[in-house]
């Protein structure tokens, strides 16, 4: 009983993720708390449509709020977040190359998840020189 209770939240988590505007703005969040107007700028969805992925997640616990005068920022509640959007754009990565006829060699780079994680991977190595 107690593991499906797990089985259903690791669920959750996921359907969560499961979404490629969720994806973008995670990894705008990687880069620190920004509020609604900031990530809408850099992201260039929408501001109903961030604010509704941004409700989805703070549901889900994987993003926090804090007040600040009149705006509100986000942030990662966990920064490990990007730990696991990594490891699974290197998965990803991974069963594209053994099963080739799965993504065609033109179709690799363009795929949302690869260019989404390359952006991370640059952010992340310049905020460990900046440490």
């Amino acid at each position: 009983m107690t593991q499906d209770i797990l089985y259903k939240q690791i669920a959750v988590f996921f359907r969560s993720l499961a979404d490629e505007n969720r994806l973008k703005i995670l990894v705008n969040l990687s880069e620190g708390e920004k509020s609604v107007s900031e990530i809408v700028e850099q992201t260039g969805l929408s501001q109903p449509l961030i604010s509704h992925h941004l409700k989805e997640l703070k549901h889900s616990l994987i993003v926090k709020t804090e007040r600040k005068g009149s705006f509100v920022f986000y942030e990662l509640t966990e920064p490990t977040i990007v730990d696991l959007l990594k490891l699974t754009n290197q998965f990803v990565m991974e069963l594209s190359e053994k099963n080739s006829s799965f993504f065609s060699s033109e179709n690799k780079l363009n795929l949302p998840f690869p260019v989404m994680m390359k952006r991370m991977s640059k952010i992340l190595n310049q905020s460990l020189k900046e440490k």
